[in-house]
Protein backbone atom coordinates (compact mmCIF):
# COMPACT_ATOMS: atom_id res chain seq x y z
CA UNK A 1 0.00 0.00 0.00
CA UNK A 2 2.83 2.41 0.86
CA UNK A 3 4.43 1.81 -2.54
CA UNK A 4 1.09 2.59 -4.20
CA UNK A 5 0.85 5.90 -2.36
CA UNK A 6 4.43 6.81 -3.33
CA UNK A 7 3.70 5.86 -6.95
CA UNK A 8 0.59 8.06 -6.90
CA UNK A 9 2.54 11.08 -5.57
CA UNK A 10 5.21 10.61 -8.24
CA UNK A 11 2.47 10.32 -10.85
CA UNK A 12 0.87 13.60 -9.78
CA UNK A 13 4.23 15.40 -9.94
CA UNK A 14 4.94 13.89 -13.38
CA UNK A 15 1.53 15.00 -14.70
CA UNK A 16 2.07 18.50 -13.33
CA UNK A 17 5.45 18.86 -15.02
CA UNK A 18 3.99 17.37 -18.21
CA UNK A 19 1.27 20.02 -18.33
CA UNK A 20 3.78 22.87 -18.17
CA UNK A 21 6.09 21.39 -20.80
CA UNK A 22 3.25 20.39 -23.13
CA UNK A 23 1.88 23.93 -22.97
CA UNK A 24 5.25 25.39 -24.01
CA UNK A 25 5.73 22.80 -26.74
CA UNK A 26 2.23 23.12 -28.18
CA UNK A 27 2.69 26.87 -28.63
CA UNK A 28 6.12 26.51 -30.25
CA UNK A 29 6.46 28.30 -33.58
CA UNK A 30 7.80 25.17 -35.26
CA UNK A 31 4.86 23.04 -34.15
CA UNK A 32 4.42 20.58 -31.33
CA UNK A 33 6.14 17.62 -32.98
CA UNK A 34 9.29 19.66 -33.60
CA UNK A 35 9.43 20.99 -30.06
CA UNK A 36 11.71 19.29 -27.49
CA UNK A 37 9.45 20.68 -24.75
CA UNK A 38 6.44 18.82 -26.18
CA UNK A 39 8.34 15.54 -26.30
CA UNK A 40 9.61 16.04 -22.74
CA UNK A 41 6.05 16.74 -21.63
CA UNK A 42 4.78 13.66 -23.44
CA UNK A 43 7.47 11.58 -21.74
CA UNK A 44 6.49 12.97 -18.34
CA UNK A 45 2.86 12.22 -19.11
CA UNK A 46 3.79 8.65 -19.97
CA UNK A 47 5.70 8.37 -16.70
CA UNK A 48 2.67 9.73 -14.85
CA UNK A 49 0.46 7.09 -16.44
CA UNK A 50 2.87 4.30 -15.50
CA UNK A 51 3.10 5.52 -11.89
CA UNK A 52 -0.67 5.80 -11.54
CA UNK A 53 -1.08 2.42 -13.24
CA UNK A 54 0.98 0.94 -10.41
CA UNK A 55 -1.16 2.81 -7.88
CA UNK A 56 -4.40 1.43 -9.39
CA UNK A 57 -3.47 -2.11 -8.38
CA UNK A 58 -4.35 -1.34 -4.75
CA UNK A 59 -5.98 2.09 -4.67
CA UNK A 60 -9.56 2.69 -5.92
CA UNK A 61 -9.89 4.14 -9.42
CA UNK A 62 -11.69 7.32 -8.40
CA UNK A 63 -9.27 8.04 -5.57
CA UNK A 64 -6.39 7.84 -8.04
CA UNK A 65 -8.18 10.04 -10.58
CA UNK A 66 -9.11 12.60 -7.94
CA UNK A 67 -5.50 12.85 -6.79
CA UNK A 68 -4.24 13.17 -10.37
CA UNK A 69 -6.15 16.44 -10.66
CA UNK A 70 -3.56 17.82 -8.24
CA UNK A 71 -1.32 17.93 -11.31
CA UNK A 72 -3.30 21.01 -12.36
CA UNK A 73 -2.07 22.86 -9.29
CA UNK A 74 1.48 21.65 -9.90
CA UNK A 75 1.33 22.98 -13.48
CA UNK A 76 -0.03 26.32 -12.30
CA UNK A 77 2.73 26.67 -9.71
CA UNK A 78 5.44 25.77 -12.25
CA UNK A 79 4.11 28.33 -14.74
CA UNK A 80 3.82 30.93 -11.98
CA UNK A 81 7.43 30.43 -10.93
CA UNK A 82 8.59 30.47 -14.57
CA UNK A 83 6.72 33.70 -15.24
CA UNK A 84 4.62 32.12 -18.01
CA UNK A 85 1.40 33.05 -16.30
CA UNK A 86 0.81 34.79 -13.01
CA UNK A 87 -1.74 33.05 -10.82
CA UNK A 88 -3.96 35.60 -9.11
CA UNK A 89 -6.32 35.17 -6.19
CA UNK A 90 -9.25 34.31 -8.48
CA UNK A 91 -7.28 31.57 -10.23
CA UNK A 92 -6.12 30.21 -6.90
CA UNK A 93 -9.68 29.95 -5.62
CA UNK A 94 -10.79 28.30 -8.88
CA UNK A 95 -8.00 25.72 -8.68
CA UNK A 96 -8.92 24.91 -5.09
CA UNK A 97 -12.57 24.56 -6.11
CA UNK A 98 -11.75 22.10 -8.89
CA UNK A 99 -9.50 20.04 -6.62
CA UNK A 100 -11.91 20.17 -3.68
CA UNK A 101 -14.90 19.26 -5.82
CA UNK A 102 -13.28 16.26 -7.48
CA UNK A 103 -11.83 15.00 -4.19
CA UNK A 104 -15.34 15.27 -2.70
CA UNK A 105 -16.72 13.19 -5.58
CA UNK A 106 -14.07 10.53 -5.01
CA UNK A 107 -14.81 10.42 -1.29
CA UNK A 108 -18.45 9.57 -1.96
CA UNK A 109 -17.63 6.42 -3.90
CA UNK A 110 -17.13 2.96 -2.44
CA UNK A 111 -15.29 0.92 -5.11
CA UNK A 112 -16.39 -2.68 -5.08
CA UNK A 113 -14.24 -5.66 -5.97
CA UNK A 114 -12.77 -5.65 -9.45
CA UNK A 115 -15.36 -6.83 -11.93
CA UNK A 116 -14.44 -9.00 -14.92
CA UNK A 117 -14.41 -7.30 -18.31
CA UNK A 118 -17.77 -7.73 -20.00
CA UNK A 119 -18.91 -6.93 -23.56
CA UNK A 120 -21.12 -4.07 -22.34
CA UNK A 121 -18.03 -2.36 -20.86
CA UNK A 122 -16.25 -2.48 -24.21
CA UNK A 123 -19.33 -1.28 -26.12
CA UNK A 124 -19.66 1.83 -23.95
CA UNK A 125 -15.92 2.50 -24.00
CA UNK A 126 -15.68 1.99 -27.77
CA UNK A 127 -18.61 4.37 -28.36
CA UNK A 128 -16.88 7.03 -26.25
CA UNK A 129 -13.63 6.53 -28.15
CA UNK A 130 -15.54 6.96 -31.41
CA UNK A 131 -17.02 10.28 -30.24
CA UNK A 132 -13.56 11.54 -29.27
CA UNK A 133 -12.22 10.51 -32.68
CA UNK A 134 -14.99 12.31 -34.59
CA UNK A 135 -14.39 15.45 -32.52
CA UNK A 136 -10.88 15.70 -33.99
CA UNK A 137 -12.43 16.88 -37.26
CA UNK A 138 -14.26 19.81 -35.62
CA UNK A 139 -12.60 23.08 -34.61
CA UNK A 140 -13.34 23.37 -30.92
CA UNK A 141 -12.71 26.04 -28.27
CA UNK A 142 -9.62 25.21 -26.15
CA UNK A 143 -11.69 24.34 -23.11
CA UNK A 144 -13.81 21.89 -25.11
CA UNK A 145 -10.65 20.27 -26.46
CA UNK A 146 -9.67 19.82 -22.82
CA UNK A 147 -13.01 18.07 -22.19
CA UNK A 148 -12.36 15.58 -24.98
CA UNK A 149 -8.77 15.11 -23.83
CA UNK A 150 -9.99 14.27 -20.35
CA UNK A 151 -12.55 11.86 -21.78
CA UNK A 152 -9.84 10.04 -23.74
CA UNK A 153 -7.59 9.80 -20.69
CA UNK A 154 -10.58 8.67 -18.59
CA UNK A 155 -11.18 5.78 -20.99
CA UNK A 156 -7.55 4.77 -20.54
CA UNK A 157 -7.89 4.94 -16.75
CA UNK A 158 -11.03 2.79 -16.77
CA UNK A 159 -9.58 0.13 -19.05
CA UNK A 160 -6.32 0.14 -17.09
CA UNK A 161 -8.25 -0.46 -13.89
CA UNK A 162 -10.15 -3.35 -15.51
CA UNK A 163 -6.91 -4.91 -16.70
CA UNK A 164 -4.54 -4.47 -13.75
CA UNK A 165 -7.16 -5.31 -11.12
CA UNK A 166 -8.11 -8.61 -12.76
CA UNK A 167 -6.20 -11.32 -10.85
CA UNK A 168 -6.65 -13.73 -13.76
CA UNK A 169 -4.43 -11.64 -16.02
CA UNK A 170 -0.65 -11.62 -15.95
CA UNK A 171 0.89 -8.38 -17.17
CA UNK A 172 3.99 -10.39 -18.13
CA UNK A 173 2.12 -12.99 -20.23
CA UNK A 174 -0.28 -11.02 -22.41
CA UNK A 175 -0.42 -13.83 -24.97
CA UNK A 176 -2.56 -15.72 -22.46
CA UNK A 177 -5.19 -12.97 -22.27
CA UNK A 178 -8.72 -13.60 -23.56
CA UNK A 179 -9.96 -11.60 -26.55
CA UNK A 180 -11.97 -9.17 -24.40
CA UNK A 181 -8.80 -8.17 -22.53
CA UNK A 182 -6.96 -7.56 -25.80
CA UNK A 183 -9.84 -5.38 -26.98
CA UNK A 184 -9.67 -3.43 -23.72
CA UNK A 185 -5.91 -2.93 -24.17
CA UNK A 186 -6.49 -1.58 -27.70
CA UNK A 187 -9.11 0.87 -26.39
CA UNK A 188 -6.69 1.91 -23.63
CA UNK A 189 -4.10 2.90 -26.24
CA UNK A 190 -6.76 4.60 -28.40
CA UNK A 191 -7.89 6.68 -25.42
CA UNK A 192 -4.31 7.75 -24.67
CA UNK A 193 -3.64 8.80 -28.27
CA UNK A 194 -6.92 10.70 -28.67
CA UNK A 195 -6.51 12.37 -25.30
CA UNK A 196 -2.98 13.50 -26.18
CA UNK A 197 -4.05 14.92 -29.56
CA UNK A 198 -7.00 16.85 -28.09
CA UNK A 199 -4.80 18.14 -25.26
CA UNK A 200 -2.13 19.37 -27.68
CA UNK A 201 -4.72 21.12 -29.86
CA UNK A 202 -6.22 22.86 -26.83
CA UNK A 203 -2.87 23.90 -25.35
CA UNK A 204 -1.86 25.41 -28.68
CA UNK A 205 -4.61 28.04 -28.37
CA UNK A 206 -4.87 28.73 -24.64
CA UNK A 207 -3.03 28.79 -21.32
CA UNK A 208 -2.39 25.40 -19.73
CA UNK A 209 -4.50 25.92 -16.63
CA UNK A 210 -7.79 26.41 -18.50
CA UNK A 211 -7.31 23.41 -20.80
CA UNK A 212 -5.94 21.15 -18.08
CA UNK A 213 -8.79 22.21 -15.77
CA UNK A 214 -11.45 20.77 -18.07
CA UNK A 215 -9.16 17.85 -18.90
CA UNK A 216 -8.82 16.83 -15.27
CA UNK A 217 -12.52 17.46 -14.66
CA UNK A 218 -13.61 14.96 -17.32
CA UNK A 219 -10.86 12.46 -16.46
CA UNK A 220 -12.55 12.11 -13.07
CA UNK A 221 -16.25 12.60 -13.89
CA UNK A 222 -16.30 10.02 -16.70
CA UNK A 223 -14.86 7.25 -14.48
CA UNK A 224 -17.35 8.30 -11.79
CA UNK A 225 -20.31 7.85 -14.14
CA UNK A 226 -19.08 4.58 -15.66
CA UNK A 227 -18.01 3.29 -12.25
CA UNK A 228 -21.43 4.13 -10.82
CA UNK A 229 -23.46 2.61 -13.65
CA UNK A 230 -21.32 -0.32 -14.85
CA UNK A 231 -18.66 -1.17 -12.28
CA UNK A 232 -20.87 -1.22 -9.16
CA UNK A 233 -19.03 1.69 -7.49
CA UNK A 234 -21.99 3.27 -5.73
CA UNK A 235 -21.89 6.37 -3.47
CA UNK A 236 -21.49 5.87 0.23
CA UNK A 237 -24.78 5.76 2.08
CA UNK A 238 -25.97 9.25 2.93
CA UNK A 239 -23.49 11.08 0.68
CA UNK A 240 -25.75 12.01 -2.24
CA UNK A 241 -25.61 15.62 -1.04
CA UNK A 242 -21.81 15.51 -1.19
CA UNK A 243 -22.00 14.31 -4.80
CA UNK A 244 -24.03 17.42 -5.66
CA UNK A 245 -21.66 19.72 -3.76
CA UNK A 246 -18.56 18.16 -5.33
CA UNK A 247 -20.00 18.39 -8.83
CA UNK A 248 -21.01 22.02 -8.34
CA UNK A 249 -17.57 22.98 -6.97
CA UNK A 250 -15.70 21.21 -9.76
CA UNK A 251 -17.83 22.73 -12.53
CA UNK A 252 -17.73 26.23 -11.01
CA UNK A 253 -13.95 26.09 -10.63
CA UNK A 254 -13.42 24.86 -14.19
CA UNK A 255 -15.70 27.57 -15.61
CA UNK A 256 -13.87 30.23 -13.59
CA UNK A 257 -10.57 29.06 -15.04
CA UNK A 258 -12.05 29.20 -18.55
CA UNK A 259 -13.35 32.75 -18.05
CA UNK A 260 -9.99 33.91 -16.73
CA UNK A 261 -8.33 32.47 -19.83
CA UNK A 262 -10.78 33.75 -22.43
CA UNK A 263 -8.95 34.32 -25.67
CA UNK A 264 -5.55 33.22 -27.00
CA UNK A 265 -2.45 33.30 -24.85
CA UNK A 266 -0.74 36.67 -24.73
CA UNK A 267 1.89 37.30 -27.37
CA UNK A 268 5.40 38.23 -26.42
CA UNK A 269 6.00 41.99 -26.40
CA UNK A 270 7.69 43.29 -29.55
CA UNK A 271 11.37 44.01 -29.30
CA UNK A 272 12.26 47.68 -29.05
CA UNK A 273 13.77 49.20 -32.14
CA UNK A 274 17.05 50.99 -31.81
CA UNK A 275 18.39 53.65 -34.12
CA UNK A 276 21.99 54.66 -34.61
CA UNK A 277 22.86 57.96 -33.06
Amino acid sequence: MLLSVIALVLGVLAYGLAGARLSDGAQSEGGALRSPAWWIGTGCQGAGFVFTLAARQYLPLLIVQACVVGGLAVTAIIQHLAGTRRIGARDGVAILAVIGGIVALAMTTVPGPAVPIEPIHLVVIAATVAVCAVALFVRLPPGVSGLFAGTGFAISAITARLLVADPRLSMWRPWEWPMLSWAAAFLLLAGLVLGQVHLTVGLKRAHAVAVLGTNYLMSTLVPAVIGWTLLHEEPREGTIWLVAVGLALALAGAMALLRSDDGPPPAAPPAESHTLR
